[in-house]
């Protein structure tokens, strides 16, 4: 049981989260199934990114309940998006992307 739950429940871990249908594999999690991936080996990695993503998320907003209980000053961050024009204006002479930054 996680420490904000208030209620008990039963929560079942599977190791066949993986799964085989109609010529794709696709991973299950609790917001659904994810997918579709072309090989058993693309879907597990997906598996390990997305649980990554999950823990580093909880881990942050953790970090900002705390910095606001005990009245710390939140540090204003930039997010930085790169995106990446796949048409250039200019005739590229080597195999380069251009990158555009845009500030939010």
């Amino acid at each position: 049981m996680r420490q904000d739950d208030h209620e008990k429940k039963c929560h079942f871990r599977s190791s066949d989260r993986v799964f085989h249908m109609n010529g794709s594999w696709y991973f299950a999690t609790r917001e659904g199934d994810q997918g579709p991936f072309r090989s058993e080996v693309n879907a597990q990695a997906e598996i390990k990114r997305f649980i990554l993503e999950k823990t580093e998320l909880a881990h942050f907003q953790k970090t900002r309940e705390a910095e606001r209980a005990n009245g710390a000053p939140i540090a204003a961050h930039k997010l930085e998006l790169v995106a990446l024009d796949e048409r250039p204006m200019r005739r590229p002479q080597s195999r380069e992307r251009v990158q555009r930054k845009v500030h939010i």
